[in-house]
């Protein structure tokens, strides 16, 4: 089913991408995060409202979910944002170890994985970024043979709704309207 499309603000992101059911998340996964560089025409991700798994370290994130991911509100986020409902497009999270520092990313389209052979994808907090405000985001296409669609994952909103300081690097460097998928509720 195709969700209702809504247009946003990311200058007031942290008013409407929010927690609405509280989940077991570790504090680093908690807030807003932007995807830094990222070459796709999406912009910031939240991992609120999903359910992780203590036994596994894991969470899958739906990029279809509602509130979940924004998408430039261009022709590109359109059809960006479509596809992902339509493939049903998702990612598991799954984190090395109890320090939550590294993580396998596992691609899912129409519900099957995607082989590691096409594509292997990670996340690993930065060293001097112990609070999770800073990860880098690696893709290695075709066993390494291209690393195209690499960035930078940064917190800008905190769990308790403030802006950190990579908020206003994020409004300089990002088309401010957004696309979103609602929620049945308005939002």
């Amino acid at each position: 089913m195709i969700g209702a499309i809504a247009q946003k603000q990311l200058d007031n992101i942290a008013t409407w991408m929010i927690p609405i059911k509280q989940t077991n998340l570790p504090t680093v996964l908690r807030g807003i995060f932007h995807m830094d560089g990222n070459p796709l025409p999406d912009e910031c991700i939240t991992f609120y409202n999903l359910e992780w798994d203590t036994q596994t370290r894991s969470l899958v994130i739906p990029v279809f979910g509602p509130v979940q991911w924004t998408f430039h509100n261009s022709i590109f986020g359109w059809i960006l944002l479509r596809s992902a409902e339509l493939s049903q497009f998702k990612y598991k999270i799954q984190f090395d170890d109890e320090t939550l520092q590294q993580a396998q990313i596992i691609p899912f389209a129409f519900g099957l994985p995607i082989p590691k052979w096409i594509v292997a994808l990670t996340l690993s907090q930065d060293k001097d970024s112990s609070n999770g405000d800073t990860w880098q985001r690696k893709n290695f296409w075709f066993g390494g043979i291209s690393r195209a669609g690499e960035y930078t994952l940064r917190r800008i909103v905190d769990e308790n709704g403030r802006h950190t300081p990579a908020f206003n690097n994020m409004l300089t460097t990002s088309p401010n309207e957004c696309l979103v998928i609602t929620r049945d509720e308005k939002i």
